[in-house]
């Protein structure tokens, strides 16, 4: 099935009721940035992509009441060495002493590919984070790719239960397109929000949850 369009969604009240978000801190972490700027499509590059998705959804999250660090807001923070860089946002991370940490990516690979999918590497909270904004993700998109373990270093060695999500195939033509359609970027974000909220309404977010297997199956959303 091909990725839907975007669908409309109606004002959201700045002051969401219903959320356990209220005086939580996420962290979000946009890929790549500065001198690197990851994947490539036909026009767009990735850390652009990156960068107006989760601008959107801090938007979202600070509505909600949340309080939300970001590693990079703007272009010319990064610092030029790639080791470096990833060490020091890990280093940042970890002391913003946030409950969650979002990365936001562009996949990238044959040019048939599409769909969002989200990735986690160890723990119930991070499993379970992971599962949540990708059944919104395949709401919204009617993808079906499931909830994947990665050996990432950000999603290693971050202390705090952590995801990343690829947020389309930026080798695809057409999801490229889509990915940087501000309308599209903004509704996006609103679903990775939506699976953020769900996940800290069912209360799975304390940081001491054991790492263990995640579930055998993954049930794709209607």
């Amino acid at each position: 099935m091909a990725v839907s369009a975007p669908k409309t969604i109606g004002p959201i009240d700045p002051g969401l009721s219903g959320t356990l978000l209220r005086g939580r801190t996420v962290v979000i972490d946009p890929g790549h940035g500065g001198k690197d700027s990851g994947a490539r499509g036909l026009i767009a590059h990735e850390d652009q992509i990156n960068l107006a998705i989760a601008l959107d959804l801090r938007q979202w999250l600070k509505g909600a009441g949340a309080n939300v660090k970001m590693t990079w807001d703007e272009p010319g923070q990064i610092p030029p060495s790639r080791k470096y860089r990833v060490q020091h946002r890990v280093n940042w991370i970890n002391r913003t002493g946030g409950q969650a940490l979002i990365d936001i990516h562009c996949n990238s690979a044959e040019k048939r590919w599409r769909g969002p999918q989200t990735f986690y590497w160890l723990g119930k909270g991070s499993y379970y984070l992971a599962y949540d904004v990708q059944g919104e993700l395949q709401y919204f998109t009617h993808t079906r790719r499931p909830v994947t373990r990665i050996d990432q270093y950000v999603l290693r060695y971050a202390r705090m239960p952590a995801i990343n999500v690829e947020v389309g195939f930026i080798s695809n033509p057409r999801e490229e397109k889509l990915l940087m359609n501000p309308q599209y970027q903004r509704v996006l974000s609103w679903y990775i929000f939506l699976g953020i909220d769900q996940w800290f309404l069912k209360g799975r977010w304390p940081e001491h949850l054991l790492h263990s297997p995640p579930p055998a199956h993954f049930l794709v959303r209607d």
